[in-house]
């Protein structure tokens, strides 16, 4: 089923606001959907949008008005730095923004002429071609607001969220509650696929250790909620998963590897609580999900990332050991500027994941390495050559980024204040203070060819010796 028609019966409930406890129905829903859609601008070609987006019912609507409109849709989250929010519209000039904040600014934008709260109109679009097949834009790192996007069909979209409803046996009678912002492709797989299934949807804009989410969680009587590595790490630590969420029936980690210990923990408070416990692997480039562990292997394939998909398939390159993904939920491809929106499809279902596997004898797939550059810090992906290219432009200097999951390292050179810096960064990027660390260095260390060594830096690292030379 094409989610985005929202072909339910009428009266089932369709959102509920965590916080106001109203309710919406996938009737009301369907028409203020309609009512969207009518008020985005008519140019008479295929529009860019973007949608500027939180956890909540207005920017859900906004969503699905441009999937069923057959606009082209770029999400970001509403709590990006300004700056670089800024330079993604310098990057792209979008036809039309819709914004969690109706009060907005944007400067060469005025307010839809249709009185829609919270949409804005470019006012001298500029003419584009966009792929009639291209849907909805993803942020390869939607933490650093790179303009570095993954081009996303309508196929994409409904070939996940049926792989996903049919693993994780979704029904109607599923409650879901937020626990991830809605522009992170895991978050927004957990809408797509309770959406195919038919089922109510809490929307939260809280984080699960606020009293405030537990609190809806067993007020509308939540059935499930999704979280990275980072989110059971602090509710097993919190003891939290011990007392709370009686209605929970199962609970999904993604957006990085959860330490073997945790995943143990958990499958045996799964076990003692009558949840399951899911834990998957995935990539915005695969429209989030590529694999999963059934939760009655889990305790004896703790530290894989299970099997493929429905009508998905993993393999291992026999050369390289890269880890390979086909199906029909795989990107077109990447887009890194306005023109590239023309483009069509350039991986035709096959996705090389960048990280290195091996698979065991029952078929299961095990994460030993990756090939790519980049992070995941609380389930959130950042490019390195990204975050570098940000950091230079911001300090005028020579930056190499580097380190792993739980830490973003930045050599910064001629730096006077590693610590004011360190705090910039975090500022820039929505990271705690203990997920970055600034180091001071005369030079660069670089390889004979020229090239920055990013293995000496984390040699350096690692041994606690200078990372500069001299």
């Amino acid at each position: 089923m094409e989610f985005w028609k929202l072909k339910q019966s009428d009266q089932a409930p369709a959102i509920i606001d965590a916080r106001s406890g109203k309710e919406w129905s996938y009737a009301e829903l369907r028409s203020d959907v309609t009512r969207i859609q009518e008020a985005l601008p008519s140019l008479g070609r295929k529009s860019l949008g973007l949608l500027i987006a939180r956890n909540r019912y207005e920017c859900l609507s906004a969503y699905l008005a441009a999937l069923n409109a057959g606009s082209a849709l770029a999400l970001l989250d509403a709590t990006l730095n300004p700056a670089l929010l800024h330079d993604f519209l310098v990057a792209y000039r979008p036809d039309w923004i819709f914004a969690a904040q109706p009060e907005a600014d944007f400067v060469g934008y005025r307010n839809s002429a249709s009185g829609e709260p919270g949409l804005f109109e470019r006012e001298n679009p500029q003419e584009i071609l966009i792929h009639p097949d291209l849907a909805l834009l993803l942020s390869t790192s939607g933490s650093t607001g790179s303009p570095k996007l993954v081009r996303l069909t309508l196929g994409n979209l409904a070939a996940n969220a049926d792989s996903i409803a049919q693993y994780l046996q979704l029904t109607p009678s599923e409650r879901p509650i937020t626990s991830l912002p809605m522009p992170y492709s895991y978050g927004l797989s957990v809408i797509n696929s309770h959406l195919h299934a038919g089922a109510t949807i809490v929307f939260s804009e809280d984080g699960v250790l606020r009293r405030e989410f537990w609190g809806a969680v067993d007020r509308f009587r939540c059935t499930s909620f999704a979280g990275v590595p980072y989110t059971y790490q602090m509710l097993l630590q919190t003891g939290l998963l011990n007392k709370q969420g009686s209605s929970l029936t199962a609970l999904t980690q993604a957006g990085g590897k959860l330490e073997e210990r945790y995943v143990h923990q958990m499958y045996r408070l799964a076990l003692e609580r009558g949840w399951k416990f899911f834990v998957m692997y995935g990539q915005t480039e695969a429209t989030a999900r590529i694999s999963y562990v059934p939760f009655e292997q889990l305790g004896r394939k703790a530290g894989s990332i299970g099997i493929a998909v429905p009508n998905g398939s993993l393999a291992a390159d026999e050369h390289t050991g890269e880890l390979v993904y086909s199906g029909p939920n795989v990107m077109l491809g990447y887009a890194e500027s306005r023109e590239d929106l023309a483009k069509g499809d350039e991986l035709h279902g096959v996705l090389r994941t960048g990280d290195l596997a091996r698979q065991d004898a029952d078929g299961y797939f095990y994460i030993t390495g990756r090939l790519k550059r980049f992070l995941k810090l609380f389930g959130k992906r950042f490019n390195l050559d990204d975050v570098e290219s940000i950091l230079s432009r911001r300090f005028e200097s020579a930056v190499a980024c580097y380190g792993r999951d739980d830490l973003l390292m930045a050599a910064v050179e001629n730096c006077a204040n590693p610590e004011t810096i360190s705090g910039m960064v975090c500022e820039i990027f929505e990271l705690p203070r203990m997920a970055v660390k600034v180091v001071a260095v005369d030079k660069l260390p670089r390889t004979a060819n020229g090239k920055l060594d990013y293995q000496r830096l984390a040699d350096a690292e690692h041994e606690g010796i200078p990372a500069a030379t001299r």
